[in-house]
C-alpha cells in the first residue's frame, strides 16, 4: 500500500506528493517516527517545539505522530 507523510512543524509545512510503498500500517508507523525524530533536532535548535507527521493513504488521513520538544532548566 502507498502511504504519504505530510510534515508540519513550527516553521515548515510540506505535503508528500509521492508517497512510499510499504508493507502495512506498522511499517508506516515506523517510517513516521523515523521522519519526525530525524527533523526534531533541527527544529529544537531553531527554537521550535513540535513536529507532526500525518500519515495518509490515497483516500484519507490514517494517523499522526507528534514529537514535542521541551527544555527544563534544573539550575
Amino acid at each position: 500500500m502507498r502511504y504519504f507523510f505530510d510534515i508540519r512543524d513550527d516553521f515548515y509545512s510540506a505535503d508528500d506528493a509521492d508517497g512510499e510503498e510499504l508493507s502495512g500500517i506498522d511499517a508506516a508507523h515506523r517510517e513516521a517516527v523515523k521522519v519526525a525524530t530525524s527533523i526534531a533536532g533541527d527544529v529544537f535548535v531553531a527554537e521550535g517545539f513540535e513536529i507532526t507527521v500525518t500519515v495518509r493513504d490515497e483516500e484519507r488521513p490514517i494517523f499522526e505522530v507528534s514529537v514535542n520538544l521541551n527544555r527544563k532548566d534544573l539550575a
